[in-house]
């Protein structure tokens, strides 16, 4: 089974990280992917995103490249690509809203070992069991109490750029908890 994310948007619209990855964006209007629902944990969707982001990006202009980590900052981005001279990390969190505050740290460490820009790509409409949620929103307003409070300065959080997207079935339907349900339902039938 195959979902397609499309309408990227940048979150702050006017920062630097945003300037950068809009031209790519721009052009990768949509990106195909893989899903598989488990049997176990509540039907749970496990996606095949982060993988068809990167290739898609290449093929849209981005040229795969790589982080120098020292061995004491474990590799945990999902992939590093390059728009003209500048490195951009990217991390996909694709249903935990709980990591956006740690995938802002793990920024802070990439942005000392070479990396200029970090995307977090996060979708806008994440359904689950009991509804949606907006990754991106939550995402944003994380992001702005970042700055508020401290958690990092306006200049190192411009070089931070909040991809959201939203995620449709091939049939170009909205994913929301309703399909989701459907597509468990169906999945349910063709096993049966």
């Amino acid at each position: 089974m195959e979902l397609i994310a499309r309408n990227f948007e940048c979150f702050p619209a006017t920062s630097p990280a945003c300037e950068v990855l809009r031209p790519v964006l721009r052009q990768c209007a949509e990106v195909k992917f893989p899903f598989r629902i488990s049997e176990r944990n509540s039907n749970q969707f496990t996606f095949d995103f982060d993988a068809h982001l990167k290739s898609r990006l290449i093929a849209c202009g981005a040229v795969e490249a790589d982080l120098a980590l020292p061995r004491e900052i474990t590799k945990e981005y999902d992939f590093v690509f390059s728009v003209g001279d500048k490195k951009v990390v990217a991390e996909v969190e694709k249903a935990n809203w709980n990591k956006i505050l740690y995938d802002f740290l793990k920024f802070h460490m990439y942005f000392q070992h070479g990396a200029d820009f970090a995307a977090l790509f996060l979708p806008k409409n994440w359904p689950h069991a009991h509804g949606e949620e907006n990754l991106f929103e939550i995402g944003s307003i994380r992001y702005q109490q970042c700055v508020q409070f401290g958690f990092g300065t306006r200049v190192l959080f411009d070089r931070i750029a909040l991809v959201g997207y939203e995620q449709y079935t091939v049939e170009n339907v909205l994913l929301t908890s309703l399909v989701r349900s459907a597509l468990i339902a169906a999945r349910h039938r063709a096993v049966s």
